[in-house]
């Protein structure tokens, strides 16, 4: 397996793939369908989820960025990160593997 490669360059979603389950609870949905460097790629699992707190001085927390480790048709293995901080398009690819087909 290859190594994981710090990449963080922006994806298109295809808005009818999204999860809408989680936007219930303030949370965006992984999207099922993506374009990343000109190619399609689609979720055929999600691997891992979790979020990134930003600290603050008082006992609040506030949620900065949830990611999703997933695997793709296309042979990648991938977290994707929507970032709420981010005007226009906040989702990203972060890490890149490639993997064995």
């Amino acid at each position: 397996m290859a190594q994981e490669k710090f990449v963080c360059e922006p994806i298109i979603i295809d808005p009818s793939s999204v999860f809408l389950a989680p936007l219930a609870q303030g949370a965006p949905g992984c999207p099922r369908r993506f374009t990343w460097r000109g190619q399609e790629h689609n979720v055929t699992a999600i691997l891992e989820t979790g979020k990134q707190l930003r600290a603050h001085d008082s006992q609040e927390t506030y949620v900065r960025s949830h990611s999703f480790r997933i695997r793709t048709d296309t042979n990648f293995e991938m977290v994707l990160r929507c970032d709420r901080q981010v005007r226009g398009n906040p989702w990203r690819v972060f890490t890149v593997r490639q993997i064995d087909g």
